[in-house]
């Protein structure tokens, strides 16, 4: 038992290249490169490019594949796969991957050209049952709401779905998979088109309640707090939030939505927010003493100037698991005696820190004298590594707003 563990712990060290050399070596080996291979196949490599290597995968799967092998793979992840003027993708490459892999659980299909309505009709059409848990569409064009309602339920095992950028996104295919995905915990429905507003929102509170667990709405132009509020009713086990971006939301309904899940919050990303241009002193409170688990943090720097030093270095010492901060937007300078000298202060405060990322925007002195100029009392490159030196248990990255 301990020689089969110790097998396994080690051939998840082995490149994948390398695993093809091992299966030569014995009968046992052979057993656990074949089940590291076929769980995640990698598509590419120096001799074939990923398009073909796919091409050769889905051959495999329709003729040769023994079951044993089909049965090992867990994850398809076609995101590096390109077409060309000359070469395509099989019309029917969805449903041969779904219908040849019985035990498939993730699906990443992200920023592909070739997926489209007649291959998602055409999975639809077969009635395959799947147990896919986790379905990545980020960036997909050609998906109809129509067909985005026909697809989840195929797909009625989901846990968690990526929705960002997704032309499919509309409060009626939102609510359908709210509906038949019992199971689901993790939505992202960043960057949506108009199409989606509070009603879909509604649909996610009212059938995913206790099972959702995280959410992000990231640019939602639609929706409201009074949807938020609604949501904040009904689910109250979340532990990931990103409403970054997102126009209409108040703080009252971030409030509203924080307290009630404060006991399983973990993350909460809401840099700038276009309603909420000022955090205040009572929010801040909640997140340092009420929410026990909070790990990530992210706000933008100006939307915590109008608190005072005092207070706001009061509530950074209470925070006791935050590990990970980011600060959108910090301001060039930050002088002595002024409201932005609270900054390397603030993150000292915070005990718990061991990452803090701080986005800048390009500044004067970068026009003047450079990139990430040293000028006195600025925050660049050289202050960040300074910083760095004297705390060695914070690692402070200085980022580019475009990075």
């Amino acid at each position: 038992m301990q020689h089969q563990l110790a097998l396994h712990s080690i051939f998840n060290y082995v490149s994948h290249q390398e695993l093809f050399t091992c299966a030569l070596v014995s009968v046992e080996w052979n057993q656990y490169a074949t089940l590291k291979l076929w769980r995640t196949p990698k598509f590419g490599n120096d001799s074939k490019t990923a398009l073909k290597s796919f091409q050769s995968f889905l051959e495999i799967l329709l003729n040769t594949a023994r079951e044993q092998a089909r049965l090992c793979v867990f994850t398809i992840d076609v995101n590096e796969i390109q077409e060309s003027l000359y070469e395509t993708v099989n019309e029917n490459w969805l449903g041969i991957v779904v219908l040849r892999c019985p035990n498939l659980r993730e699906l990443i299909i992200r920023d592909v050209s070739f997926l489209s309505t007649i291959q998602i009709r055409y999975l639809c059409n077969m009635k395959v049952p799947n147990f896919v848990e986790t379905l990545d569409l980020t960036g997909a064009k050609d998906v109809t709401e129509s067909t985005m309602k026909a697809l989840v339920q195929n797909f009625t095992e989901l846990k968690r779905i990526t929705l960002d950028n997704c032309s499919g996104v509309t409060d009626g295919s939102i609510s359908q998979i709210a509906y038949y995905c019992h199971n689901l915990e993790y939505v992202n429905i960043a960057n949506s088109r108009s199409s989606f507003t509070d009603v879909g929102i509604y649909a996610l509170a009212k059938f995913g309640k206790q099972k959702l667990k995280g959410i992000e709405l990231t640019a939602s132009m639609k929706v409201t707090s009074d949807a938020i509020i609604a949501m904040s009713s009904h689910c109250t086990k979340l532990e990931s939030i990103n409403f970054s971006k997102c126009a209409l939301i108040t703080i009252q309904g971030l409030e509203k939505i924080v307290t009630s899940n404060k006991n399983t919050l973990k993350q909460l990303i809401i840099h700038h927010m276009r309603s909420i241009p000022s955090l205040t002193y009572s929010f801040l409170d909640l997140l340092a003493n009420h929410c026990p688990q909070l790990m990530t943090l992210s706000f933008s720097f100006t939307s915590i100037t109008d608190i005072k030093i005092e207070l706001l270095n009061d509530i950074f010492d209470k925070f006791k698991t935050l590990r990970d901060l980011i600060i959108y937007d910090c301001p060039e300078h930050v002088f002595e005696n002024t409201t932005n000298f609270s900054l390397w202060r603030l993150i000292e405060k915070c005990k718990p820190l061991k990452k803090v990322t701080i986005y800048r925007t390009s500044y004067e002195s970068d026009f003047i004298l450079g990139g990430y100029a040293r000028t006195l009392g600025s925050i660049n490159q050289q202050a960040v590594d300074e910083f760095n030196v004297f705390h060695p248990g914070i690692k402070v990255n200085l980022l580019l707003l475009e990075e």
